[in-house]
């Protein structure tokens, strides 16, 4: 990507020695990691805002600063791209990731997800409004054909991580989430979710058209698509994409 750098620079997008960068909560870990191993070697500080894709990705469309977004799921940067807010060529699908049940640690292994109807307690899930990571769960239950039967068990949260707190702090019995953020805390994982009931779970990244550290912002991007950097998402467990 060395010459959408040059191409950033000729268009105005200066260097910067630090950038914001709007991301998914599931990156939370991953991305720490990574910003602090980025700015060792270049002297380019990152900061992060974490929080639900869709809410950040409205936030950047009414001008929240921002010089590149990660989000969890292809549909909030798509909307981002439509309105003309992040800067062309930029897009990169980054990462993989799956779905899981987790439960606490009474919760015997489920075989598959109908299991929920007879075992009782409240489900934690992102809200399917505010971040994919709900939009995949919901994806999932409806393919599976339980989402009226157990929508009145649902605790919507504001983020993923959210949802394994509710979990971890006996809120909810089971909850809906990412592989990532479940071995990051330790809950249980006792059902591994089909990928074939939802879409695909990826990780789109891009720059944000004008912001004052663009040049910064795609070295950085570039960074998290070098083997080093996915060394570091890996190690979280999230799946790379080939080239």
């Amino acid at each position: 990507m060395a010459a959408m750098v040059a191409l950033l620079a000729a268009c105005g997008g200066g260097e910067n020695d630090s950038i914001l960068v709007a991301a998914a909560a599931s990156l939370t870990d991953a991305l720490v990691e990574a910003g602090e191993k980025f700015e060792s070697q270049t002297g380019v500080e990152v900061a992060f805002s974490f929080g639900g894709s869709n809410t950040l990705a409205r936030q950047a469309e009414l001008g929240a600063p921002a010089d590149a977004a990660i989000f969890a799921g292809s549909s909030p940067m798509d909307r981002l791209e439509g309105s003309g807010n992040i800067f062309p060529g930029s897009r990169i699908d980054l990462f993989r990731n799956r779905l899981v049940v987790i439960s606490d640690s009474g919760t015997a292994g489920l075989v598959n997800l109908a299991e929920l109807v007879d075992v009782g307690g409240r489900i934690a899930l992102a809200d399917p409004q505010l971040a994919p990571a709900g939009q995949y769960a919901k994806q999932a239950l409806e393919a599976s054909g339980l989402w009226d039967e157990l929508e009145d068990r649902v605790i919507p949260t504001l983020d993923v991580r959210a949802a394994v707190g509710a979990v971890a702090t006996g809120s909810a019995r089971f909850g809906i989430v990412y592989a990532t953020d479940a071995a990051a805390t330790g809950v249980d994982v006792v059902l591994l979710i089909p990928e074939s009931l939802h879409d695909p779970i990826v990780y789109p990244a891009a720059v944000i058209d004008g912001a004052s550290g663009s040049e910064a912002a795609m070295r950085f991007l570039d960074f998290l698509a070098s083997d080093e950097g996915r060394a570091v998402f890996e190690r979280h467990g999230f799946e790379p994409i080939a080239d």
